[in-house]
């Protein structure tokens, strides 16, 4: 046999550096459902983004996020055609899910890889069921259950202290930086003898991917960590 040749490759990827979600919703306090209730900082606004409203509420992909995802299709082109293989844009498929950003990141691939104006195809389980468990954020197997919670916690033999114990050091970090006041209302469902601390709070399941199934101290630090990394990566003045 001779040496293999490179004909074809796929590249699958998240979407591009977006605007944060607010907190609130599935696994929040009910106490805890905006960022003033957890912090005298100010939360950065559209406008420190330098978004419409619209955009920012919507988790669109931010100005320098939309500048970062370019650079990235110019580079798997330089990397293949170093390989060997030169791909023509009418052999290119590309494909997103019908997040507005997911086709965003797509399309400014394209764009970098040399083939602006490429035809992103948007799917999702419903109309696209083939390509749902690669377009999906999550993807459960029709007629299988979605994991339990006893599931969960055998991940990580089931101690949700333990997870509290191991990032101790960075959930108190995250809580410095947040400035969490003694009085802050999102610890307003707190038993009334609790400091008030990401971590006096519960795990709770939600089952959720991405909140690593469960809310609680680990989540809540992660979620602020989060958004002030958006910041740090968007260029937003003043982080």
């Amino acid at each position: 046999r001779g040496a293999p040749t490179l004909r074809g490759a796929v590249v699958a990827s998240r979407h591009g550096v977006r605007s944060p979600y607010p907190p609130g919703g599935k696994g929040w306090p009910a106490s805890g459902s905006d960022w003033s209730d957890w912090s005298s900082i100010p939360a950065k606004t559209a406008a420190d983004y330098g978004m419409s409203k619209q955009a920012f509420d919507t988790q669109e992909l931010t100005p320098h996020g939309k500048l970062l995802v370019p650079p990235l299709g110019r580079a798997a082109r330089e990397r293949w055609a170093a390989a060997g293989l030169e791909v023509p844009c009418k052999a290119v498929a590309a494909f997103a899910d019908d997040s507005w950003r997911d086709v965003q990141t797509a399309r400014l691939f394209l764009k970098g890889f040399g083939c602006e104006g490429q035809r992103v195809y948007v799917g999702n389980a419903s109309d696209a069921p083939d390509m749902a468990p690669t377009l999906s954020d999550f993807f459960v197997q029709p007629g299988c259950p979605e994991v339990t919670e006893a599931q969960a916690r055998g991940r990580f033999g089931g101690d949700v202290d333990a997870l509290t114990d191991a990032h101790a050091g960075d959930i108190v970090a995250v809580e410095r930086a947040l400035g969490l006041p003694a009085d802050a209302r999102a610890c307003d469902s707190l038993p009334p003898d609790a400091k008030c601390s990401l971590l006096s709070f519960p795990y709770v399941y939600t089952g959720v991917p991405w909140q690593g199934l469960f809310a609680g101290p680990l989540y809540y630090a992660q979620y602020f960590a989060e958004a002030w990394m958006f910041e740090y990566v968007s260029g937003v003045d003043g982080f």
